[in-house]
C-alpha cells in the first residue's frame, strides 16, 4: 500500500508561521514514528525576514543562518526535547530547494503553510504531497475528501484512514465530472440528449458512491447541480465543518490545477494534496 510519509519535512518560509509548522511536524513525526525534518528556505524578495536574523557585520546584508538554527532549535525543543530531527537551511528558490531536498523520494510529506504563488509552482512541478496549515487549528477530527470514484479512489480513503484513524471522514461527488467540460459550466441542461447523457450518469456515479460509503463505512453527500460546477462544490464545502480537506491533485477530471487551485484560495480549512 501507498505511504504518503515515509519522510516528513517542515517546509518553512516564513519565520511568523515557524511555531505552528513545527508543532504539526513534530506531532505528525511522532504519530507515524518518523524523524522529523526541517527545512527552512529563504527566498528573497518573496518571503522578508526581520532584521535580526541578517548579519550586522556585513555591508551587504547576509543571512545569519546561526541564528535561524538557534530559533528553529529552540522551537523544536520547547515541544519535544527528544525528537530525532535533521535541520536544513538553504537560500534560493523554495521550488528548486525541495526538488533537490526530495531527490530519490516519492513518499514524502512536506508540512508547510499557504502562500499562493509558491504553492501553486510546488503543486504543478513537484510529484510529492503537501499538508498544508491555512489556520492554526491542530486538531483533524473532521475530515472531507471530495473523490472523482475512479481507481485511486479506494486506495486514497484507505490511505486518509491509515493516516488518521481517529477521524471521521465524509466523502462528496460530483457527478458532472465525468461529463465533457464543455457541457459542465452550461446549467440548466436543456437539449433532450444533454438531460438523458446527465440522468444515465448522474445514476452509475450514484449507484458507485453509495457502494463506497458502504465498503467503508463512511458518511457522504452526492451533490445535486444548483450552479454551476465549480461554484456548487465549493458552496457544499464552505457548508460544512471541516478540519481538513484531502484532494487527489491531477491533470484533468474533478482535480485539474484550477479546481485546486481555487479551493486552496478560498476555503480556510486545512488541505492535504495528494500528489502522485
Amino acid at each position: 500500500m501507498f505511504r504518503v510519509c515515509e519522510r516528513v519535512v517542515v517546509l518553512i518560509n516564513d519565520i511568523e508561521k515557524i511555531d505552528n509548522l513545527i508543532k504539526k511536524g513534530v506531532e505528525f513525526a511522532n504519530e507515524h514514528k518518523k524523524r522529523l525534518e526541517v527545512l527552512f528556505v529563504h527566498e528573497a524578495p518573496t518571503f522578508s525576514l526581520p532584521d535580526y536574523f541578517f548579519s550586522s557585520h556585513s555591508k551587504k546584508a547576509k543571512l545569519d543562518r546561526d541564528r535561524v538554527e538557534s530559533k528553529i532549535k529552540e522551537d523544536i525543543h520547547k515541544i519535544d526535547s527528544d525528537i530525532k530531527t535533521l535541520l536544513f537551511i538553504v537560500e534560493g528558490t523554495t521550488l528548486d530547494t525541495v526538488l533537490s531536498h526530495a531527490k530519490g523520494s516519492t513518499e514524502i510529506l512536506f508540512i508547510t503553510s499557504y502562500e499562493k504563488k509558491t504553492t501553486q509552482k510546488l503543486l504543478k512541478k513537484t510529484p510529492y504531497s503537501y499538508l498544508i496549515l491555512k489556520n492554526s487549528s491542530f486538531t483533524h477530527n473532521h475530515i472531507l475528501m471530495p473523490v472523482e470514484l475512479d481507481d485511486s479512489t479506494k486506495d486514497d480513503i484507505k490511505l486518509i484512514k491509515d493516516i488518521f484513524p481517529k477521524s471521521s471522514i465524509e466523502i462528496v461527488h460530483d457527478y458532472r465530472y465525468r461529463i465533457p467540460y464543455t457541457e459542465v459550466d452550461i446549467v440548466p441542461v436543456v437539449s433532450h440528449l444533454d438531460r438523458e447523457i446527465h440522468q444515465e450518469t448522474r445514476a452509475n456515479e450514484r449507484d458507485i458512491f453509495e457502494s463506497y460509503k458502504k465498503e467503508f463505512n463512511i458518511q457522504g453527500d452526492f451533490i445535486e447541480e444548483k450552479e454551476s460546477l465549480n461554484i456548487d462544490l465549493l458552496n457544499y464545502i464552505e457548508s460544512r465543518e471541516t478540519d481538513l480537506i484531502v484532494i487527489h491533485h491531477q491533470e484533468e477530471l474533478m482535480f485539474s490545477p484550477s479546481v485546486t487551485f481555487n479551493l486552496l484560495d478560498k476555503v480556510s480549512s486545512n488541505f492535504l494534496i495528494l500528489n502522485r
